[in-house]
This record gives C-alpha cells, structure tokens and sequence, in this order.
C-alpha cells in the first residue's frame, strides 16, 4: 500500500512539473504573440503618419505652391537641390539624427506617440531654374525627345524626392521616400519604405 502512494506521488510530481512547463510556454507564447501585435500596430502607425506627411507635402508643392521651388526654404523643409550627405539608401543628412534636422523645420505630431520629420529636395544639382543641365526633368514625348515637339507639347517639369522619418513608440524609427513629379495627373511616380 505505501508503494502505491509512492507511485502515486511520483507521478502527480512529475505531472505537476509537466504542467508547470507547459504553462510557462504557453506564457511565453502569449506574450511573443502580444510583442508581434504591438510591433504591427506601430509599423501601420508608423505608415500612415508618413502618408500624411507625403499627401501634405504633395499639396505644398503642387496646389497650394507654398515654396518657391527655386530657393531653399528651411521652415517649409524644402531644398532646392539634393542636399550632400545621403546615406547609401538616400535617406538626406537631416533626417539621418535628430540632432542634424534643421530647428525652424517643423516636426509633426501625430497620435499614437509619432514625430514625423521630413525633408523635400528638388531632383537638381543646383538651386535656380530647372533645366536639362541641372535637373531631373520629366521625361519628353517619343516625338519630341527625336527632336520634334509636337505643338502645345507641356514643358517639362523637375521632379522631386520627398524623404520621412517617423519615430514612433518604443525607439522605432521608419523612413518612407517618395518620388514626385507635377508633369503627371498623380504626382507620386514612386513609394518605398526604407529599412534598416
């Protein structure tokens, strides 16, 4: 009889440990499972207030004509030209530390804890006029690029590059980049998301 209790106490002890692992796993899950969510919710977070600057910065340039696309306009994050400085993914110099983005330049904030920094440069070596020897234009026609502008052909337009970090919750930080252009009905001709 007390060789079955032994018995019996082993195997509730061995069990009970069994349990007690499983339990812990199942923590562990859950809590991977939590981190997983959170670390989505932030990079949709993230996305959308990068969006926002995007479309605002589309409407500054294009309708509302809030910069003179000729001359640097720090307050306004606008660059006249490709700044020096880029990293090998493009990402400009003032976006690279918080500590290089200029101080007059606003930083929006936006729910869920984001601070969106965010620069546009002109597709040109130089500031002044856009031309064919300083600045990405947009392209011309079949015709005209033959030499034979069709009449009534638009003038070609410069492009530019639109670069935005977000910091979110948690030192998360994204960068978006846009290429736009007011040659074409939709100005976004590009859209990527830099990671490091």
């Amino acid at each position: 009889m007390s060789g079955e209790r032994g018995v019996v106490l082993l195997v509730a002890l061995v069990t009970s440990i069994a349990l007690a692992y499983a339990s812990m796993a199942l923590l562990r899950a859950a809590s991977t499972s939590s981190a997983v969510v959170a670390n989505v919710h932030a990079r949709r977070a993230a996305m959308l207030a990068a969006s926002a600057a995007l479309e605002a910065d589309v409407a500054a340039l294009f309708r509302d004509h809030v910069v003179d696309p000729r001359a640097d306009d720090p307050a306004h994050n606008y660059y006249a030209s490709l700044q020096a400085g880029a990293d090998l993914r493009g990402v400009p110099a003032a976006l690279q530390s918080l500590a290089n983005y200029p101080a007059e330049a606003a930083i929006i904030d936006v729910a869920d804890a984001c601070h969106v920094r965010h620069v546009i440069e002109r597709l040109c070596v130089a500031a002044g006029d856009a031309t064919s020897a300083n600045c990405t234009l947009s392209p011309p026609s079949v015709a005209a690029a033959q030499g034979a502008p069709p009449a009534g052909e638009p003038p070609r337009q410069p492009s530019f590059r639109i670069s935005v970090r977000v910091d979110a919750a948690a030192g998360a930080t994204t960068f978006v980049q846009a290429i736009v252009s007011a040659a074409h009905p939709n100005p976004r001709l590009s859209w990527r998301v830099l990671d490091e």
